[in-house]
């Protein structure tokens, strides 16, 4: 595997870890009480909804699930194939 290849997935995985742990954590903490006091009261009070906080924590939640799978099943490690060089049947002209 190239260096620069190794670089771009620890990076990546880096970023899915990272995001994904901010939108678990960071709609039920006080600093998120902070960040809506300095937006508009309308604004505040949609982004304050429950429902939109277990929207962004789910969204997280599948930023960390990605990780894991990754884990489990390197795909992102595994060399890659020309396309059109696959394993499947071809017909014969």
């Amino acid at each position: 595997m190239r260096p620069i290849r190794f670089v771009a997935i620890v990076v990546y995985m880096g970023y899915l870890v990272n995001v994904g742990l901010l939108l678990v954590l960071l709609p039920w903490s006080r600093a998120w009480g902070r960040l809506l006091s300095m937006l508009p009261h309308g604004l505040a009070a949609a982004l304050d909804a429950p429902w939109l906080r277990g929207a962004l924590s789910a969204f997280g939640v599948l930023h960390l699930l990605l990780v894991a799978w990754e884990l489990v099943h390197p795909t992102l490690l595994s060399p890659q194939q020309p396309l059109g060089m696959g394993t499947g049947s071809q017909d014969a002209e």
